[in-house]
């Protein structure tokens, strides 16, 4: 799967690669740019799919850079995020800088790294095209407990243009299981009520859900990175595949690729 490139312009080289950590760990390749200028020449010659923006450059400011990109064919349709650190916390003000500069949408600094992948995960999916083979979605039944990590994993798999259903707990994993009809399951060990083992083995017995693809996510101790336990583990309780936690958000994808081949 080719990887979406975005160009992710700011001055402030700290933020620049918080911000690009951030997204890599959702599964995009990200270049970065130091000024205005860098950033013009790299969104032509590098062609990516979506421009983060910072208004406050050294040379030539985010707002012209905007501007010169929006009005040449060749660059127009890249979605550009403008960010805002200029004291525009009014909606009306921060709407006037989209509209009259061409920016698609804008973000305040700092930004919460939730908000950075819901922007630009909305922004890419209202103008990638859709080509015949992406029509129907792969839907991904994702169950874990933590919040958070349920969160972040969210977003990390609509990154890679897959739909994602949650459960917070096993016995509403194994419900929307046969309600949403998913393609793969991901599945959490330690849960709540119903463990991930129990949950899994129960999925494996109902008709409707026995041939989902189940990665199971391990955080129990380090025996679960010897290949011989994660065989057991699969063997025994009817699992596909597993991935550690901490989630490294490139092997899950790698994954859910290998298990969804015959899609």
């Amino acid at each position: 799967m080719k990887k979406i490139k975005i160009l992710f312009v700011d001055d402030d080289p700290d933020f620049s690669n918080a911000n690009k950590t951030i997204l890599e760990q959702a599964g995009y390749e990200v270049i970065l740019a130091p000024d205005g200028k860098t950033g013009l020449e790299s969104a032509k010659k590098d062609s990516p799919d979506l421009i983060i923006l910072d208004v406050m450059l050294p040379d030539i400011n985010g707002f012209s850079v905007c501007r010169e990109l929006k009005q040449d064919p060749n660059y127009s349709s890249i979605p550009i995020v403008l960010l805002t650190a200029v004291g525009a916390t009014q909606e009306s003000y921060a709407e006037n800088i989209a509209k009259e500069h061409k920016a698609d949408l804008y973000l305040s600094k700092p930004i919460e790294s939730k908000k950075l992948l819901e922007t630009v995960n909305e922004l890419l999916t209202k103008t990638k095209p859709v080509s015949k083979r992406e029509r129907k979605k792969v839907k991904i039944l994702l169950v874990d407990d933590d919040p958070d990590f349920l969160e972040a994993t969210k977003q990390i798999l609509i990154a890679n243009r897959y739909d994602v259903v949650t459960a917070r707990d096993g016995d509403e994993g194994i419900a929307k299981a046969r309600h949403e009809n998913p393609d793969l399951i991901i599945l959490d060990v330690i849960m709540p009520g119903k463990d991930g083992y129990t949950v899994c083995y129960e999925l494996r017995k109902i008709s409707q859900t026995s041939a989902i693809p189940i990665i199971m996510l391990t955080a129990i101790g380090k025996q679960f990175s010897q290949p011989e336990y994660a065989v057991d583990i699969a063997i025994d309780h009817l699992a596909d595949d597993y991935v550690d936690k901490p989630v490294d958000a490139q092997t899950l994808i790698k994954k859910i690729e290998k298990h969804l081949r015959f899609i």
